[in-house]
């Protein structure tokens, strides 16, 4: 499975997760992971691993997103972005594996993909500010 592919099973958990708030992590994944069950080894230790990452550090990405989004707060973002914007930058600031550039670049793609036509220019917007932000410190 490629990263994209990955990621977009990322995408669909965190969305998820937005109206299934009290279902724990572990049983997320694996509900999850039983509906689809063609997965390597390793692409469910990226899927958990990110996904986890995430949910860990909700709090300071969420702080971090309403930074950067001049005039939007993430109880103002749609599912959609709030969602794509989460996974970019949990890996901008936490994931060192992944370089920034991919992670913008993936997520302006989910927003071509999945969201209103003004969202790719304001996550790439968002995110380019992160990056800046994270470079610089």
């Amino acid at each position: 499975m490629s990263r994209r592919d990955a990621r977009r099973h990322i995408f669909n958990l965190m969305f998820q997760n937005e109206f299934n708030k009290e279902i724990n992590t572990h049983e997320s994944i694996e509900t999850y992971r039983n509906e689809y069950e063609n997965f390597e080894r390793k692409d469910i230790l990226f899927i958990k691993n990110e996904y986890t990452g995430i949910l860990d550090n909700v709090e300071k990405i969420d702080s971090i997103i309403d930074k950067f989004s001049i005039g939007w707060s993430v109880d103002r973002l749609s599912t959609v972005d709030k969602a794509i914007l989460r996974i970019a930058v949990y890996e901008i600031m936490f994931d060192d594996d992944i370089p920034n550039k991919v992670s913008v670049n993936e997520a302006v793609e989910f927003a071509k993909e999945f969201s209103e036509y003004k969202a790719p220019s304001f996550i790439d917007g968002v995110l380019g500010k992160v990056v800046r932000y994270k470079e610089a410190n």
